[in-house]
Protein backbone atom coordinates (compact mmCIF):
# COMPACT_ATOMS: atom_id res chain seq x y z
CA UNK A 1 0.00 0.00 0.00
CA UNK A 2 1.04 3.83 -1.09
CA UNK A 3 1.26 4.72 2.68
CA UNK A 4 1.77 8.76 1.44
CA UNK A 5 -1.79 8.08 0.60
CA UNK A 6 -2.77 9.14 4.49
CA UNK A 7 -2.34 11.71 6.28
CA UNK A 8 -2.40 12.80 10.29
CA UNK A 9 -5.65 14.89 11.36
CA UNK A 10 -7.08 16.50 14.30
CA UNK A 11 -10.58 16.52 14.96
CA UNK A 12 -10.74 19.94 13.20
CA UNK A 13 -10.05 18.34 10.26
CA UNK A 14 -13.44 16.80 9.73
CA UNK A 15 -17.18 18.07 10.46
CA UNK A 16 -18.20 14.43 11.72
CA UNK A 17 -14.81 14.10 13.00
CA UNK A 18 -16.38 12.00 16.24
CA UNK A 19 -19.04 10.21 13.85
CA UNK A 20 -15.86 8.24 12.46
CA UNK A 21 -14.10 7.96 15.57
CA UNK A 22 -16.88 5.75 17.00
CA UNK A 23 -17.15 3.52 13.71
CA UNK A 24 -13.93 2.82 14.07
CA UNK A 25 -13.79 1.86 18.06
CA UNK A 26 -17.16 0.01 17.15
CA UNK A 27 -15.20 -1.94 14.44
CA UNK A 28 -12.03 -2.69 16.01
CA UNK A 29 -13.19 -3.60 19.79
CA UNK A 30 -15.06 -6.60 21.45
CA UNK A 31 -18.87 -5.94 22.02
CA UNK A 32 -18.29 -5.73 25.88
CA UNK A 33 -14.96 -3.23 25.68
CA UNK A 34 -17.52 -0.34 24.41
CA UNK A 35 -19.28 -0.85 27.95
CA UNK A 36 -16.45 0.52 30.39
CA UNK A 37 -18.52 3.13 32.87
CA UNK A 38 -15.16 5.39 32.68
CA UNK A 39 -14.62 5.41 28.94
CA UNK A 40 -18.66 6.02 28.71
CA UNK A 41 -18.89 8.88 31.79
CA UNK A 42 -15.93 10.55 30.19
CA UNK A 43 -14.80 10.53 26.59
CA UNK A 44 -16.41 13.77 26.02
CA UNK A 45 -13.99 15.10 28.15
CA UNK A 46 -11.16 14.25 25.96
CA UNK A 47 -12.38 16.57 23.34
CA UNK A 48 -13.64 19.49 26.01
CA UNK A 49 -10.81 19.38 27.76
CA UNK A 50 -7.41 17.61 25.76
CA UNK A 51 -8.47 18.26 22.13
CA UNK A 52 -5.07 19.15 21.27
CA UNK A 53 -4.02 15.58 21.83
CA UNK A 54 -6.39 13.93 19.84
CA UNK A 55 -5.58 12.73 15.90
CA UNK A 56 -6.94 10.51 12.85
CA UNK A 57 -5.17 9.21 10.10
CA UNK A 58 -6.80 9.68 7.07
CA UNK A 59 -6.83 7.97 3.23
CA UNK A 60 -7.00 10.71 1.23
CA UNK A 61 -7.61 8.21 -1.51
CA UNK A 62 -10.86 7.43 -0.23
CA UNK A 63 -11.58 10.12 2.34
CA UNK A 64 -12.18 7.40 5.08
CA UNK A 65 -10.36 7.25 8.22
CA UNK A 66 -8.34 4.57 8.39
CA UNK A 67 -7.38 4.74 12.40
CA UNK A 68 -7.63 7.45 15.40
CA UNK A 69 -5.35 8.18 18.54
CA UNK A 70 -6.33 9.12 21.81
CA UNK A 71 -4.20 10.63 24.87
CA UNK A 72 -4.38 12.60 27.14
CA UNK A 73 -1.73 14.95 29.79
CA UNK A 74 -1.68 14.69 33.74
CA UNK A 75 1.05 15.36 36.50
CA UNK A 76 3.05 12.23 38.00
CA UNK A 77 5.21 13.42 40.77
CA UNK A 78 6.73 10.29 41.46
CA UNK A 79 9.31 7.88 38.78
CA UNK A 80 7.33 6.19 36.31
CA UNK A 81 7.96 2.53 38.24
CA UNK A 82 5.43 3.66 40.66
CA UNK A 83 2.59 3.87 37.89
CA UNK A 84 -0.59 2.60 39.54
CA UNK A 85 -2.50 -0.67 39.02
CA UNK A 86 -5.65 1.36 37.92
CA UNK A 87 -3.93 1.77 34.21
CA UNK A 88 -6.29 2.97 31.70
CA UNK A 89 -9.36 3.58 34.23
CA UNK A 90 -6.87 5.47 36.61
CA UNK A 91 -5.20 7.53 34.30
CA UNK A 92 -8.02 8.88 32.26
CA UNK A 93 -10.18 10.36 35.50
CA UNK A 94 -6.84 11.67 36.82
CA UNK A 95 -6.33 13.63 34.09
CA UNK A 96 -9.49 15.15 34.12
CA UNK A 97 -9.20 15.76 37.76
CA UNK A 98 -6.23 17.35 37.53
CA UNK A 99 -7.68 19.93 34.79
CA UNK A 100 -10.42 20.10 36.52
CA UNK A 101 -8.15 21.24 39.64
CA UNK A 102 -5.80 23.56 36.95
CA UNK A 103 -2.98 21.51 37.88
CA UNK A 104 -0.23 21.61 35.32
CA UNK A 105 0.26 18.11 33.68
CA UNK A 106 4.44 17.03 33.06
CA UNK A 107 3.28 13.58 31.53
CA UNK A 108 1.26 12.58 28.37
CA UNK A 109 -0.91 9.23 28.17
CA UNK A 110 -1.79 6.95 25.25
CA UNK A 111 -5.38 5.72 25.57
CA UNK A 112 -6.24 4.25 22.51
CA UNK A 113 -4.72 3.41 18.94
CA UNK A 114 -7.68 2.12 17.12
CA UNK A 115 -6.74 1.21 13.55
CA UNK A 116 -9.91 0.35 11.28
CA UNK A 117 -9.75 -3.71 10.65
CA UNK A 118 -9.76 -2.66 6.81
CA UNK A 119 -6.79 -0.90 7.21
CA UNK A 120 -4.54 -3.08 10.21
CA UNK A 121 -1.74 -5.59 9.22
CA UNK A 122 -0.39 -2.75 6.86
CA UNK A 123 2.22 -0.68 9.12
CA UNK A 124 0.33 1.71 10.35
CA UNK A 125 0.47 0.59 13.82
CA UNK A 126 4.09 2.73 14.04
CA UNK A 127 3.34 6.09 12.27
CA UNK A 128 -0.18 6.43 14.61
CA UNK A 129 2.44 5.93 17.54
CA UNK A 130 4.95 8.34 16.34
CA UNK A 131 2.39 10.91 15.85
CA UNK A 132 1.23 10.60 19.64
CA UNK A 133 4.66 10.83 20.58
CA UNK A 134 5.28 13.81 18.53
CA UNK A 135 2.22 15.36 20.21
CA UNK A 136 3.71 15.10 23.81
CA UNK A 137 7.21 16.08 22.30
CA UNK A 138 5.26 19.19 21.48
CA UNK A 139 4.22 20.12 24.84
CA UNK A 140 7.52 19.18 26.13
CA UNK A 141 7.10 16.24 28.57
CA UNK A 142 9.81 14.02 28.82
CA UNK A 143 7.30 10.90 29.31
CA UNK A 144 4.49 9.25 27.36
CA UNK A 145 2.97 6.48 29.34
CA UNK A 146 0.74 3.76 27.84
CA UNK A 147 -1.28 1.52 29.71
CA UNK A 148 -1.07 -1.04 26.68
CA UNK A 149 -3.59 -3.62 25.55
CA UNK A 150 -1.30 -6.53 24.96
CA UNK A 151 -3.44 -7.21 21.56
CA UNK A 152 -2.99 -11.00 21.46
CA UNK A 153 -3.51 -12.34 25.37
CA UNK A 154 -6.51 -12.82 24.28
CA UNK A 155 -5.70 -16.22 22.70
CA UNK A 156 -3.82 -17.15 26.16
CA UNK A 157 -6.66 -15.65 28.73
CA UNK A 158 -5.74 -18.38 31.34
CA UNK A 159 -1.54 -17.52 31.23
CA UNK A 160 -1.38 -14.24 34.00
CA UNK A 161 0.12 -11.04 32.55
CA UNK A 162 2.90 -11.48 34.89
CA UNK A 163 3.80 -14.42 32.88
CA UNK A 164 2.53 -13.06 29.06
CA UNK A 165 4.87 -9.55 29.19
CA UNK A 166 7.84 -12.03 29.79
CA UNK A 167 7.28 -14.23 26.55
CA UNK A 168 9.43 -13.32 23.73
CA UNK A 169 10.11 -13.89 19.61
CA UNK A 170 13.71 -14.94 18.87
CA UNK A 171 14.49 -11.57 18.48
CA UNK A 172 14.28 -11.06 22.06
CA UNK A 173 11.55 -8.52 21.57
CA UNK A 174 8.49 -8.89 23.26
CA UNK A 175 6.14 -12.13 22.05
CA UNK A 176 2.95 -9.60 21.68
CA UNK A 177 2.57 -7.49 18.63
CA UNK A 178 1.18 -4.31 20.40
CA UNK A 179 3.65 -4.68 22.71
CA UNK A 180 6.63 -5.28 20.14
CA UNK A 181 5.37 -1.93 18.31
CA UNK A 182 5.91 0.01 21.19
CA UNK A 183 9.15 -1.67 22.14
CA UNK A 184 10.57 -1.34 18.66
CA UNK A 185 10.28 2.57 18.59
CA UNK A 186 12.12 2.44 22.41
CA UNK A 187 9.12 2.31 24.94
CA UNK A 188 10.39 -0.12 27.90
CA UNK A 189 8.14 -2.57 29.69
CA UNK A 190 7.09 -0.99 33.51
CA UNK A 191 4.69 -3.14 34.82
CA UNK A 192 1.42 -5.10 34.52
CA UNK A 193 -1.80 -2.88 35.65
CA UNK A 194 -3.65 -5.89 36.57
CA UNK A 195 -7.02 -3.46 37.23
CA UNK A 196 -6.94 -1.40 34.04
CA UNK A 197 -10.27 -1.43 33.18
CA UNK A 198 -13.23 -2.64 35.11
CA UNK A 199 -16.60 -3.80 33.57
CA UNK A 200 -19.92 -4.50 35.18
CA UNK A 201 -23.06 -5.80 33.52
CA UNK A 202 -26.15 -7.85 34.06
CA UNK A 203 -26.25 -11.51 33.06
CA UNK A 204 -28.32 -10.50 29.70
CA UNK A 205 -25.96 -7.89 28.94
CA UNK A 206 -23.07 -10.24 28.95
CA UNK A 207 -25.35 -12.65 26.87
CA UNK A 208 -26.24 -9.28 24.65
CA UNK A 209 -22.65 -8.66 24.43
CA UNK A 210 -20.72 -12.09 23.93
CA UNK A 211 -23.60 -14.42 22.12
CA UNK A 212 -22.67 -16.67 25.07
CA UNK A 213 -24.79 -18.23 27.87
CA UNK A 214 -23.56 -18.42 31.64
CA UNK A 215 -26.30 -20.48 33.07
CA UNK A 216 -24.15 -20.96 36.83
CA UNK A 217 -21.80 -18.82 38.47
CA UNK A 218 -18.11 -18.72 37.91
CA UNK A 219 -15.43 -18.05 35.71
CA UNK A 220 -15.77 -17.77 32.01
CA UNK A 221 -13.45 -17.53 29.24
CA UNK A 222 -15.41 -14.84 26.85
CA UNK A 223 -14.00 -14.17 23.03
CA UNK A 224 -11.50 -10.81 22.90
CA UNK A 225 -11.02 -10.89 26.66
CA UNK A 226 -7.05 -10.71 28.34
CA UNK A 227 -8.80 -12.75 30.99
CA UNK A 228 -11.88 -14.45 32.52
CA UNK A 229 -14.70 -13.04 33.30
CA UNK A 230 -16.73 -13.45 36.36
CA UNK A 231 -20.72 -14.30 36.46
CA UNK A 232 -22.16 -14.51 39.83
CA UNK A 233 -25.93 -15.24 39.26
CA UNK A 234 -27.29 -14.28 42.66
CA UNK A 235 -26.11 -10.81 42.36
CA UNK A 236 -27.07 -10.80 38.29
CA UNK A 237 -23.78 -9.44 38.01
CA UNK A 238 -20.91 -9.98 35.51
CA UNK A 239 -17.37 -8.05 36.11
CA UNK A 240 -14.54 -8.29 33.86
CA UNK A 241 -11.21 -6.68 34.81
CA UNK A 242 -8.90 -6.08 32.22
CA UNK A 243 -5.23 -6.24 32.69
CA UNK A 244 -2.96 -3.62 30.91
CA UNK A 245 0.90 -3.52 30.64
CA UNK A 246 2.30 0.18 31.28
CA UNK A 247 4.82 1.15 29.07
CA UNK A 248 6.92 4.34 29.09
CA UNK A 249 8.23 5.77 26.08
CA UNK A 250 11.10 8.24 26.72
CA UNK A 251 10.44 11.66 24.25
CA UNK A 252 12.23 14.42 25.61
Amino acid sequence: MNTSRFKIISPAGLIDYRERAGEIADASWPEFMLHDPVANDNWHELFDRFVDYQFALLDTETNRMAAMGNSLPFYWDRDVSDLPEGGWDWVFLKAVEDHKQGITPNIQSAIQIAIHPDYQNQGLSTRMVQAMRLIGQSQGFKFMGAPVRPSQKSTYPLISIDDYIRWTDDEGLPFDAWLRVHARMGAKIVKPCHNAMTIPGTRLEWEAWTGMKFPQSGQYVIPGALNPMEMDIEKDEGIYIEPNVWMVHEIG
